[in-house]
């Protein structure tokens, strides 16, 4: 799981968000709000830019936000999901097995495949029965009185999750960065706007 608090990360912008006082107060809210939701956007530009293929609209689907309020000046922007199946990061097969990207690095798995399930799902697997042990590729053998081939079953790969590429140094630091950059221009603004119809 990955969490941004976004009033501890502006805290030395802001020196206390508790010295805004009522309509203040309600800027400071918003001002908050609006910064997780552009951290969220900033996320999903940074991990693609990172090197790891994960689709933008994936990203943004595994944020929940916890808006600020005014008795609670604190944002939390979360992200939770599972690992992605490797297909996703441009897997292809080869003749000596599947490769495929992170990072902007691509790595070969030997003896991977792709296969389209009878279902229609497209992914990467290896096999897991005995043919991995003794190269037994093919063979029958007994299993509880019932035959079964020696190179069944197989599992599906899976690459690094959306919270895995989020906590990688490079991202976060990013992510921060335009966190520190944008809360303070949209506090100004916001606490402008009330000004204006004061």
């Amino acid at each position: 799981m990955f969490s941004i608090k976004v009033e501890t990360n502006v805290k030395d912008i802001v020196a206390s968000l508790a010295k805004y006082v009522g309509d203040q107060q309600k800027a400071v809210v918003r001002a908050l709000n609006k910064t997780a939701i552009s951290a969220r956007a900033s996320a999903s530009q940074e991990v693609r830019a990172a090197g790891y293929n994960i689709k933008a609209s994936a990203i943004k689907r595994s944020f929940s936000i916890k808006k600020a309020s005014v008795g609670n000046l604190v944002v939390v922007l979360r992200s939770t999901g599972q690992p992605i199946a490797l297909i996703n990061y441009e897997a292809r097969q080869t003749g000596s097995g599947v490769s495929f990207s992170v990072k902007g690095v691509r790595k070969t798995l030997r003896h991977a495949f792709i296969r389209t399930m009878s279902n229609g799902h497209v992914g990467v697997f290896e096999r897991t029965g005995a043919a991995l042990v003794n190269g037994a590729k093919g063979k029958k053998v007994g299993k509880r009185g019932k035959p079964i081939r020696a190179n069944l079953p197989i599992r599906e790969l899976f690459g690094p999750s959306i919270p895995t590429a989020l906590s990688n140094s490079a991202v976060e630091e990013a992510i921060m960065r335009k966190i520190r950059d944008y809360f303070p221009k949209v506090l100004a603004s916001e606490l402008n706007y009330i000004r204006l119809k004061s």
